[in-house]
């Protein structure tokens, strides 16, 4: 019952991103579902759900962190709840890398519009060229037909290319995330569902045209980029929580200064080369809601290969 109502409480944004995650992944690492299927219930018991605790919830596979903490305190805190009490035992576990396929998932639902995600393979966390791809997101932007937020911008290109052309299209954004060993990029849609089709035709062109950029779009870029990174630093909630994910994700911990430093780092060069890299992957396609214009895999392969 509780899985049930879990899955019937997801918005069609969530939706969206575990259809994208199992088609991107498909049957391996990223791609299974945080949330158990109906079928499988039947094979959990409090064994099972023990075992499956004492082999993930392990203190080298967590992370604590602490903001306006001092860091005696945090250490004393992690021995009491984590070795003096009640020590886990180390123990060699297998590290499986995602593999990404890419593919196609599409669920009808109760949405009356359709909402689609377009997403390429993207560098993992570290890697050298996420900085450029980083650029990348925020030179193609987002924008809605109501409303456009800090660095989405009337003038990105999603907004100019997408939105302004179509009454019919409600927002655009594009997305990175980034994993340990793999990431995806791409574009989120959502449209009146008879003109879905034409909307990933519209998104299919930007990426495309990714490839070129000009000095000044860069430059526009860059300044926003580095100047959202430093707005997080006044959020104590998106601090703590940046810590965590880059010490879970690499065990180590990078500054805004430091990313700041790879973002002025990135050439016209850099940009256009982590595109062709970008577009040279596997689409995914992840649709919900009303799909029934959304094209086939096929054709946004080939749009995207154009």
């Amino acid at each position: 019952k509780k899985v049930k109502e879990a899955k019937e409480a997801l918005d069609a944004d969530a939706m969206v991103s575990e259809l994208l995650h199992k088609a991107a992944y498909c049957n391996n690492t990223l791609g299974f579902s945080p949330l158990a299927s109906e079928r499988s219930m039947a094979y959990f018991t409090p064994e099972t759900i023990r075992s499956f605790m004492l082999d993930h919830f392990a203190p080298e596979r967590m992370v604590l962190v602490g903001v306006n903490v001092a860091h005696s305190e945090l250490t004393k805190w992690a021995m009491r709840s984590f070795a003096d009490y009640n020590a886990i035992p180390l123990k060699k576990r297998e590290e499986t890398k995602a593999v990404y396929t890419g593919g196609d998932l599409r669920l009808e639902g109760s949405s009356p519009f359709a909402h689609v995600a377009l997403a390429l393979e993207s560098p993992a966390w570290g890697a050298p060229d996420l900085a450029a791809v980083t650029l990348l997101q925020s030179i193609l932007g987002g924008g809605s037909a109501t409303a456009s937020g800090v660095g989405g911008g009337t003038t990105s290109r999603l907004s100019t290319q997408v939105v302004k052309q179509s009454p019919y299209v409600e927002s655009v954004a594009a997305f990175n995330t980034s994993y340990s060993d793999s990431g995806l990029f791409g574009v989120y849609g959502v449209a009146q569902p008879d003109k879905a089709g034409d909307m990933c035709a519209a998104i299919a062109k930007c990426l495309t045209g990714m490839t070129s950029v000009s000095k000044d779009e860069l430059a526009k870029a860059k300044a926003m980029l580095k100047g959202k990174l430093f707005r997080q630093l006044d959020d104590d909630c998106h601090l703590m929580q940046d810590l965590g994910t880059q010490v879970l994700l690499s065990g180590r911990y990078g500054s805004a200064a430091d990313f700041a430093k790879a973002i002025d780092g990135v050439s016209e060069a850099d940009v256009a080369a982590a595109a062709k890299k970008l577009l040279s992957s596997k689409p995914t396609v992840a649709a919900y809601g009303d799909t029934h214009t959304v094209p086939h895999y096929a054709a946004v392969e080939a749009a995207l290969k154009a």
